[in-house]
Formats: C-alpha cells, sequence, structure tokens
C-alpha cells in the first residue's frame, strides 16, 4: 500500500465513513465537496484493495479496516490530552477494534462520572484466550466514591453516547462483516468505593484475567493485591477442568459451620466468603 496516499485530502475520511456501513457516491461527496478529487480518491483507494465497488454503493474491504484500524491507534498514540488506559492494560484486549472503542467508552465514563469515578475494570472472555466475537460479552465493572449518587442514569447516558461514537459503530460494523451480530453486549456492574472493599466472587475471576481502564490512585489494583494475599492466607485453590473451566476451593480445611473471612478493607470490618 502507498502510504502517501493516505495523506491525500479525503483519503482518511473515505475510510473512516465506509468503517461504519456501505455509502453512496453522493454521501461521499459530503465529506468530500470536491467531486474530481472524490473520483480521485475512490479510484485509488480501489487501486490498493482498501474499499471496493458494489452497484452504485462503496464498501471497505479487510485490508481497509486493517488500514483505519492503524490510523486510530496511531491517532490515539499521538493525542496527549485526556487521560488514556495504560498500555499494557488496554493491550489485554484481543481484538483492536473492540481496543479502540473501549478507550473511548472510558473517555465518556470519565467526562460522566468525573471525580467520582474511582476505577473502572474490563474482565472476563474479552480479556481471555477464549473471545469469541459471536458468543463473548464485555463485562465492566466500576466504581464510584460514596455517596456518589444513584449510577444508573449517568451509566446509561454513558452507554447510549458510546452507540453514537465512530469507534462503536466502525467495530459494530466489523464484526458484522465477519457474520457476527455486531458490538458484543456489555454489562456493567457498580459499586461505590467503601462496598467494593468487601468481597465479591467476581473478584476471583479477575485475579488472572482483568485488564484496568482507569484506577484512581491505583485502588482496585490494591484491592487485588490483598485478595490475593487473604486467599494464600487461607490455603485456596484453584481448580482447572478438562474443558479449560475453572472453580475455587477457598478454604480446604474448612470445618462444618465455619465462616471464611477474606479482609479487603471494608470500612465495618471483615467479610464473609461462600465456603
Amino acid at each position: 500500500m502507498k502510504l502517501d496516499l493516505l495523506a491525500r485530502d479525503g483519503a482518511v475520511e473515505v475510510l473512516r465513513q465506509l468503517c461504519t456501513g456501505e455509502a453512496r457516491f453522493k454521501e461521499l461527496n459530503r465529506l468530500v465537496p470536491n467531486i474530481r478529487t472524490l473520483s480521485r480518491r475512490l479510484k485509488e483507494l480501489q487501486k490498493e484493495e482498501l474499499i471496493q465497488r458494489a452497484g452504485i454503493h462503496y464498501r471497505i474491504t479487510e485490508r481497509g479496516f486493517g488500514a483505519a484500524l492503524k490510523i486510530a491507534e496511531l491517532e490515539r498514540e499521538t493525542d496527549r490530552g485526556g487521560v488514556h488506559p495504560d498500555p499494557e492494560e488496554i493491550a489485554k484486549v484481543r481484538c483492536g477494534w473492540l481496543r479502540i472503542s473501549l478507550e473511548r467508552l472510558t473517555e465518556l465514563f470519565l467526562g460522566e462520572f468525573d471525580e467520582t469515578l474511582v476505577s473502572l475494570i474490563l474482565y472476563g472472555s474479552a480479556v481471555k484466550a477464549s473471545f469469541h466475537p459471536g458468543r463473548s460479552d464485555i463485562d465492566l465493572l466500576y466504581v464510584v466514591e460514596d455517596g456518589a449518587g444513584d449510577p444508573w442514569p449517568r451509566e446509561g447516558k454513558v452507554f447510549r453516547g458510546f452507540q453514537s461514537t465512530w469507534e462503536y459503530k466502525a467495530c459494530d460494523q466489523y464484526f458484522k462483516t465477519r457474520g457476527f451480530h455486531g458490538y458484543p453486549e456489555v454489562t456493567a456492574i457498580s459499586l461505590e468505593r467503601n462496598h467494593a472493599k468487601r468481597f465479591q466472587p467476581i473478584y476471583l475471576d479477575m485475579l488472572s484475567h482483568r485488564a484496568v481502564l482507569y484506577d484512581k490512585d491505583g485502588f482496585f489494583q490494591d484491592l487485588m493485591e490483598k485478595l490475593e494475599k487473604e486467599l494464600k492466607t487461607i490455603g485456596t485453590i484453584r481448580i482447572e477442568h478438562p474443558d479449560g473451566t475453572y472453580g475455587w476451593l477457598l478454604k480446604p480445611d474448612i470445618t462444618p459451620g465455619e465462616l471464611i473471612e477474606i479482609n479487603l478493607g471494608w470500612a465495618d470490618g471483615h467479610q464473609q466468603g461462600e465456603g
């Protein structure tokens, strides 16, 4: 591919538009008003197999999706404004299009919750080798400050805004062109800071598989370190199954009626786990 092609007027605009679905010439003409320039760009992009023509419509190709993703990643790398996930953490996300969309989602969470947002964590299959776009969901946990109020209205606003972003639409189209339903279903759980210090069963899954998208003062990472120490103290065993699933034996030497205490710093004292 001729790299200078993407630096020419209208090339990136056309690619970005076609990432969200096929378009006709007159629709692309709104992005590139000069008809001669647009005609030239379309021919050049077709020659490089970044787009293809299907009747009166233009569509992006696999190669075009790859080029658009590289451009989006480069733009994020050179963006010095705002707060971005740690590169090592976001790299845990298996799919490139999911990575850039989740970075955008992180920005929206921060924009809506501002200083009340403590942590935003991605966990589950999205950060596992078993991720499959046709079957896997996006599982999120976010922690807010104590007394921040009902998070649901703000969460709803975040996700409505997210679905209108280019990153979401492009990722959605990317999966659809591969025969999948579209953007994976997103499930979010919220906790207040003090409640997050209580042992939560979902924390066990996060010990080995999580991507920290945002973490004020390392709050959640500290919780995970405390949990690892607590589990080591009580002799917790992780049991692997042949099909790749696993379970936990929290306290192998537990006695009948004994309560398992896992202390992560909850203000009201010790927490009880399930035996």
